[in-house]
Formats: structure tokens, C-alpha cells, sequence
């Protein structure tokens, strides 16, 4: 019963293990950020989004005419 408990126990941690390193370090390709890095990231980010509003805001989204058998361009 003994050996039962420690075998399942072993795989269990294992497994955990396993699990954790592969999340990590596996597919990923890395650790999760540092305090330095998450900052260089946040900053890149808020630089896309500021050129994602100013190009949104120079090129606005045309809408359809609200005539449904008009079905020329809107300008």
C-alpha cells in the first residue's frame, strides 16, 4: 500500500514537473519576462497602439449608405 502512495506520488510530481518546464521553457521559448523586460514590452505596445489611433483616425471607416438599393461607392 505504501509503495502505491509513493509510486503515484513520484509520477504525479513528475508530471508536474515535466509540465512546468515545458510551459516555461519548451515551446515558448522562454521564461516569462523580468520586471525590465515587461516594461521595454509595455512601452513597444503602447507605440503600436498610439500608430494604430493615428491611423485610424487619419483613414475613418466608411459606412454604407443607408439607402439599401444605392449601391454605389460611398466617397
Amino acid at each position: 500500500m505504501m509503495a502505491i502512495v509513493l509510486l503515484l506520488t513520484l509520477v504525479g510530481s513528475g508530471a508536474l514537473l515535466f509540465i512546468t518546464v515545458k510551459y516555461y521553457w519548451g515551446e515558448r521559448g522562454r521564461p516569462p519576462l523580468t520586471g525590465d523586460q515587461r516594461r521595454l514590452q509595455k512601452e513597444e505596445e503602447m507605440r503600436l497602439r498610439e500608430r494604430q489611433i493615428e491611423y485610424a483616425r487619419e483613414n475613418p471607416v466608411r459606412t454604407r449608405k443607408p439607402n439599401f438599393w444605392d449601391n454605389s461607392k460611398v466617397k
